[in-house]
């Protein structure tokens, strides 16, 4: 077979797999500016940086302590007259490349990193460059379980955000979603809400979504009667 006629042959098979490219390609013209913009922009604020409650700042870790989480060995959670409160950390979700950009990370705050993804490509998160990572290895697939990942995650943001850490989550505003839900007592359809008005192209497939809803129905339980995995 000369090469003219291996072309003709190959031709048919060329346009059918053009066109399945086609089909399946995201049609930038008929996504609504918001979520554009939010697609080109690596990260948006979701929670800012709030003055903790007495209470929690009791709990917080003593500076000369070996272990990040020991209290302080306070007996009084009443703040004394002129002292500062302490403040949280602020809470972020942005795309891979905003975790790649350390200059980002560090203007912001940013010391922790929960970076939910299966990509052995993506280069992880390094302490020498001064940031702590909680990696999830899982793909953004409706069959995939999420549900027992998320309590481990909500508290590895909790303690970071009342070290006073700011925390950022990669490509996972399910996490986003699950942390409001278990710390800020919202629901999915609230939570969910309160991302996109953050960053508009926040969208849960259908499958995460439901462990969300069942996520937020175990929440509502007593704790005894609590659930998060199947």
């Amino acid at each position: 077979m000369d090469a003219l006629s291996a072309a003709r042959s190959l031709c048919p098979a060329l346009i059918f797999l053009h066109r399945v490219c086609l089909r399946n390609m995201i049609r930038f013209d008929t996504l609504p500016p918001e979520v554009m913009q939010a697609m080109c922009t690596p990260m948006h604020q979701i929670l800012p940086p709030t003055p903790l409650p007495p209470s929690s700042q009791s709990q917080m870790p003593h500076p000369s302590s070996s272990s990040p989480y020991a209290p302080y060995p306070s007996s009084s959670s009443v703040m004394a007259p002129g002292q500062q409160p302490r403040m949280s950390g602020g809470l972020y979700l942005g795309s891979l490349s905003a975790v790649n950009d350390h200059p980002l990370l560090r203007a912001h705050g940013i010391t922790h990193l929960v970076q939910a993804l299966e990509a052995p490509w993506a280069p992880p998160a390094r302490k020498e460059d001064g940031f702590v990572a909680y990696s999830i290895d899982i793909r953004d697939k409706e069959s995939v379980d999420l549900r027992p990942h998320l309590e481990a995650a909500c508290v590895y943001i909790e303690r970071a955000l009342k070290r006073g850490e700011g925390v950022g989550v990669s490509r996972s505003p399910s996490i986003v979603i699950a942390y409001l839900i278990r710390n800020h007592g919202m629901s999915y359809e609230a939570a969910l809400g309160f991302v996109k008005r953050k960053r508009a192209c926040a969208k849960p497939n259908p499958g995460f979504a439901r462990a969300l809803v069942e996520w937020e129905q175990a929440w509502r339980r007593p704790q005894a009667q609590r659930r998060f995995t199947s």
